[in-house]
């Protein structure tokens, strides 16, 4: 037998080592299903990178294996090769020292999950036999009422499909949408003359706010690094598709990952992710969100104030930089609303007792058996579940179709137009105009001032690599917190030495990220379903982040949201976290994997206060991927003994949860779960005193005219509320103004 990557010798031993992590017992193991077929491939493809890790790993441990027992790694008795992978694990292998051994257990044993429950059209999960052993039905683009509340195991009669079944392909075979006043071939073209606007991205921002200066007649030029996709590239494939996997529909994002450190004194690595990476293209990150749109309520937009007038100027941690927001919840209540309608949010008008009531235009997703079983159980305590609203469908609505309930939705584009995106309605709208000129796979890399230091258009590169100049009057930054920070600080002029929006210092300040965390719990005699419908199908709990939460008598500051939520998909399943008594490897890991039906969860989004400790700024040694060697961003951030202490009483109020459900065990997920979260915010802080932030109400920087940081980089502060409904609400706000202007 040949491969593309492995010699004979390294394939025998890669087997040998998949099998032990994923034995075969009565039903089949690693090698059975094909995660050596699966991992070779990768390796010849999109894991080329780990080549070398695979060559020295495998070599050593053979080499690890003839000192211990006198014989190769494959051949070794499986007690023998445990205690050897055991070893390998813990990094206490000798004469085992490039790669890392714990590194090199980690990278096999991932690719060991994928390998396992991919789609088979990765290589893998040959003739979905991953799937039968979990007792997963694949990919199903419908579910139905009673499949949502069934307390049977939903299994589809038996039948498994994958992605061919579907007729998806790896490739999408998407043709160039059609859209019209859209032509990729313009992206090469010259730039146009000078503008009123220069939109930088195209993404959840921009393609709000576009129609909105389009249609005042303002001239708008757009600068989007991504395609403009449409429902023809979205495909359910979790390993490809998934931003928790490899994330292949943002690759300028995977270009230039961030580094991290929790503290200023020490190296850093790659960043991390508790929820997932960017998305690049017209309509950005939202197009695979989870579709919660929510609003803050009105003492999120005063927290220093609620603060200090309840608890005094002493109760907030020493080195915390929590301030006020320049805008209150009456000056965005009218966004708030305006949006509902044009998203078309799925909700319960009365559904949160702790907001006035709210007109959605659609009802909310239907109820599920442990959102139900949630329910029920948080009501004897005196709290208020209630459906999480969404800018998901749950009936036809604006021309487009009620959801199907798919289980393939967070993460993925929307497979049936169901889940809103500004690339479906808002981007067309703006284009109609004529007034939007729309560069896509444009990568701008400075914004560019007059002698004044006033903004007066950008740099950007073309999808051929040349450089160009645009000019405007305004410059419009809408991409996500950290392309946003990284731009301000690479674009420096001689009235901006540090950096635009700089002068003060304050730009990569006051960062914010959410460590969301989860507890689990195992329930012998029940069995959830979570397969049977997206992730936006989910009931949730604002009691304890209600203005009549007294988080200090429970000794911190903030507050967090309780949710229980369907999708769960197989890798999702393969890497949730595991109990203190089960191992990461083996029979027992198997045995609980199988167990998935009976596993339920309590997820927290937590508060986070901004710290003097907790900042970005341009990292000194490592440039981006991309070919133009930009330096990243470099975030410095950690859990403070604050949010530790908030946390620890959030997964206790969760066990609490979970044993009232009848779980006979829980187990605790991480609490710093990556320092990347999608709720990434702080940076560009929105504020009156221009010494203590970089940009006022209307989102200007203080310190350069004519530019504008429209992102939730401007957030004074992190409620444990997602911010995206806020984010466009601030942001249309400001639009209205600029026009006005």
């Amino acid at each position: 037998m040949s491969y593309l990557n492995f010699s004979l010798h390294e394939a025998r031993t890669a087997a040998a080592l998949f099998q032990r992590i994923f034995p075969a017992d009565d039903t089949p193991g690693a090698i059975e299903i094909g995660v050596v077929d699966y991992v070779d491939r990768a390796l010849a493809g999109a894991y080329r990178n780990h080549r070398e890790s695979y060559r020295l790993g495998l070599a050593a441990l053979d080499r690890a294996a003839v000192d211990a027992i006198g014989c190769l790694f494959a051949d070794a008795a499986p007690d023998q090769q445990d205690d050897l992978l055991h070893r390998l694990e813990h990094g206490k292998l000798h004469n085992f020292h490039t790669p890392p051994q714990e590194d090199f257990f980690a990278l096999a044993r991932a690719h060991v999950q994928e390998g396992l429950f991919a789609d088979p059209l990765h290589g893998g999960n040959k003739d979905k036999l991953g799937w039968r052993v979990l007792g997963h039905p694949g990919i199903w683009m419908e579910n139905s009422a009673e499949e949502n509340l069934s307390a049977e195991p939903v299994t589809k009669g038996g039948v498994i499909q994958s992605m061919a079944d579907l007729g998806f392909r790896l490739d999408s075979g998407a043709p160039t949408p059609q859209i019209p006043g859209y032509d990729p071939q313009r992206s090469v073209e010259p730039p146009g003359p000078p503008a009123d606007v220069i939109l930088v991205g195209m993404g959840g921002v921009g393609g709000v706010i576009a129609p909105l200066l389009c249609e005042a007649g303002l001239k708008v030029f757009a600068l989007e690094a991504g395609p403009y996709r449409t429902q023809a590239d979205f495909r359910p494939d979790e390993l490809g598709h998934s931003y928790s996997c490899r994330a292949e529909m943002g690759p300028k994002f995977l270009n230039e990952t961030p580094r991290w450190r929790r503290n200023d004194d020490e190296p850093t690595g790659e960043a991390t992710f508790s929820l997932g990476r960017m998305m690049n293209s017209v309509g950005g990150s939202v197009i695979h969100y989870g579709a919660w749109l929510r609003r803050f309520h009105p003492h999120h937009f005063a927290p220093k104030t609620r603060v200090v007038e309840r608890w005094g100027k002493d109760a907030l941690p020493a080195d915390s930089t929590l301030a006020d927001w320049p805008i209150a919840y009456a000056d965005l209540e009218p966004y708030f609303a305006h949006l509902e309608r044009l998203v078309g949010i799925a909700g319960q008008d009365d559904g949160n007792p702790f907001l006035p009531r709210i007109n959605y235009p659609m009802p909310p997703l239907r109820p599920f058996r442990m959102g139900k079983i949630f329910s029920d159980a948080v009501r004897e305590i005196g709290l208020h579940p209630y459906p999480v609203p969404v800018g998901l469908n749950s009936i036809d609505y604006d021309g487009r179709p009620g959801t199907r309930y798919t289980n393939w939705n967070n993460g993925f584009g929307s497979l049936d137009g169901a889940k809103w995106h500004p690339g479906m309605t808002e981007v067309p709208r703006a284009l109609a105009t004529g007034n939007l000129d729309l560069r896509t796979g444009c990568r701008v890399v400075r914004i560019l001032t007059d002698a004044d230091g006033h903004a007066d258009g950008v740099e950007y590169v073309d999808p051929n690599g040349q450089s160009h100049v645009q000019r405007a009057r305004t410059v419009i930054l809408c991409s996500y917190t950290f392309e946003n920070v990284r731009l301000l600080l690479l674009s420096g002029d001689a009235k901006h030495p540090n950096g635009l929006g700089n002068n003060s210092g304050q730009v990569g300040k006051h960062f914010m990220s959410k460590m969301f965390a989860h507890v689990d719990g195992f329930f012998p005699d029940t069995v959830f379903n979570r397969h049977t419908g997206p992730a936006a199908q989910s009931i949730i709990l604002d009691d304890f982040v209600a203005d009549s939460f007294d988080s200090m008598q429970y000794g911190f500051i903030g507050g967090g949201t309780l949710s229980s939520e369907n999708q769960f998909l197989p890798i999702q399943i393969s890497r949730e976290t595991l109990p203190e008594d089960v191992p990461t490897w083996g029979k027992r890991y198997k045995d609980h994997v199988r167990n998935w039906q009976h596993v339920g969860v309590v997820r927290i989004q937590p508060d986070s206060l901004p710290y003097t400790t907790n900042y970005l700024d341009l990292d000194p040694r490592h440039r981006d991927r991309s070919g133009l060697g930009l330096p990243v961003l470099r975030i410095t951030c950690d859990m403070r003994a604050n949010e530790q202490r908030q946390a620890n009483w959030m997964e206790g109020i969760s066990e609490e949860i979970l044993q009232r459900m009848g779980a006979t065990k829980t187990w605790r997920g991480p609490r710093f779960t990556g320092v990347g979260s999608s709720h990434d915010l702080g940076g560009c802080r929105m504020g009156e005193d221009a010494t203590q932030s970089v940009v006022d109400a209307g989102l200007q920087v203080h310190d350069t005219p004519g530019l504008y940081v429209f992102s939730g980089a401007t957030f004074p502060s992190c409620p444990g509320v997602n911010p995206t409904l806020t984010l466009w609400a601030v942001c249309l706000r400001a639009a209205e103004q600029l026009i006005r202007q």
